[in-house]
């Protein structure tokens, strides 16, 4: 076999031959079929600028011409503190885009890590717990620590944070006994599910699902359907008012964290002289279908489905709500 070579504008190719010759370009024959002897190493190509290996059916870029991978934007690595992997396919080894590892950004053609603020702004996400840990103590100002801080308002108990650097911190109080709804019926943006949802760490967007649907049927104000969803909306601590609806019924996920962490919540709790988590069942804001919702009993750390209507003052679901931050 003979493989002919020529460049063109600065572009590589390479042509088979067989007796015949082309004068205008150079001629070598080559006794191979291996096509990585022939220049063809990578799977795939941008833009269709890829050559068939004549032994099979692998496209590939030039390998010897670095720059023509950089040439279509494969410049990046994706390797090094912070990448998680590279995005689509490669030429050369290098990518389009990378992925960045929690806690980093793909800014200007790099992953960079994403700032940390001094405190959290309480109800929104901001990236803040990852400074904290679940058991400590929420601030009033938006920070956290582990003992009580002389001169600060304790106003939560932390007991979620993602991997995203996002948390949810639990109330010193609970709200008392509340029905889900007071009717039978699914609220149309709120997921179902039919086994225990430990993944569902969406508290305030279930909250707000169940609110804004309340508000689309009922008209201003009138959560009197959702009693649970009432108070928390309408929950404040008076020492820090401007958090009224801010706060949340806490998903599934949110109290599964509560189950695993349990004895520092409690020992954070007891320091700031609140009350402990208990052993009623409470109120998640997880929906299981157009009767029942989620509830968590305390006591046993399990949970089980409840008829949202369900209200006995012998045995009735308590409401105690978690703020993000």
């Amino acid at each position: 076999m003979c493989v002919i070579s020529y460049s063109a504008r600065g572009k590589y190719f390479i042509l088979l031959a067989s007796s015949f010759m082309f004068p205008s370009v150079s001629a070598q024959c080559i006794a191979t079929s291996d096509c990585a002897a022939l220049g063809y190493t990578e799977t795939s190509c941008p833009n269709g600028k890829g050559i068939k290996c004549p032994f099979g059916d692998k496209w590939a870029c030039p390998s010897s011409k670095e720059e023509t991978c950089a040439e279509y934007g494969f410049k990046y690595d994706c390797s090094g503190t912070g990448y998680a992997s590279g995005v689509g396919q490669t030429c050369n080894n290098k990518y389009a885009s990378c992925t960045c590892a929690s806690g980093y950004e793909w800014k200007d053609g790099k992953c960079e890590e994403i700032p940390v603020p001094e405190s959290a702004v309480l109800g929104q996400c901001t990236g803040y717990a990852k400074s904290c840990k679940i058991g400590d103590i929420l601030y009033s100002d938006g920070t956290c620590s582990a003992n009580v801080v002389s001169g600060k308002t304790p106003i939560a108990v932390v007991v979620y944070i993602g991997g995203d650097g996002c948390g949810q911190a639990l109330a010193l109080e609970g709200l008392g006994d509340y029905q889900w709804s007071i009717d039978w019926i699914g609220i149309p943006d709120l997921p179902n599910y039919d086994s225990v949802p430990t993944n569902d760490f969406a508290s305030c967007e279930n909250t707000k699902i169940v609110l804004d649907y309340s508000y689309k049927q009922y008209g201003d104000d009138d959560y009197r359907n959702y009693p649970a969803f009432e108070m928390v909306y309408n929950y404040a601590p008076s020492t820090i008012p401007e958090t009224k609806g801010k706060w949340c019924l806490p998903s599934v996920g949110v109290l599964n964290s509560i189950v695993q962490n349990k004895a520092a919540i409690d020992q954070s709790l007891t320091s700031v002289n609140k009350e402990n988590i208990g052993s009623r069942v409470w109120w998640s804001s997880s929906e299981y279908d157009d009767a029942r919702a989620w509830a968590w009993e305390a006591s046993s750390g399990s949970f089980t489905t409840t008829n949202k209507d369900y209200y006995f003052s012998s045995n009735n679901r308590i409401v105690r709500p978690v703020i993000e931050f």
